[in-house]
């Protein structure tokens, strides 16, 4: 009686799982930053740059029209992106507190969204 479950289970372990196998593709990539470390656009439709490390060079990255703004987890248009930003930065040390998320879609290198956190 005890010898069909423990067939049933070595049988079990035979069958083959590379149907369960899933391979996750990296679509994005973050970059951490302080508001200090980013020079952003003055209008719309431009570029940001910044350097990864102290040892890198500056990167530039292209925005997109599709590229989100988040600032203190709300989605803002750009106008007010800029707006809280110069007023983070205005604050006494609030751009070297202020961290800046920078997503990067790894195919182009484009700005898919940036993110503000005071």
């Amino acid at each position: 009686m005890t010898c069909k479950p423990i067939v049933t289970l070595v049988l079990l372990l035979f069958v083959d799982t590379a149907d369960a196998v899933r391979v996750i593709e990296q679509i994005e990539r973050a970059v951490e930053l302080t508001l200090d470390q980013l020079t952003l656009p003055i209008n719309g439709g431009g570029a940001i740059s910044f350097s990864e490390c102290a040892a890198c060079g500056s990167s530039t990255h292209r925005l997109l029209d599709s590229t989100a703004f988040q600032a203190n987890e709300q989605t803002l248009p750009f106008a007010e992106f800029l707006r809280v930003a110069a007023n983070i930065a205005d604050k006494p040390n609030g751009a070297e507190r202020a961290m800046a998320v920078v997503f990067l879609d790894v195919a182009t290198g484009r700005v898919t969204r940036i993110e503000l956190r005071e």
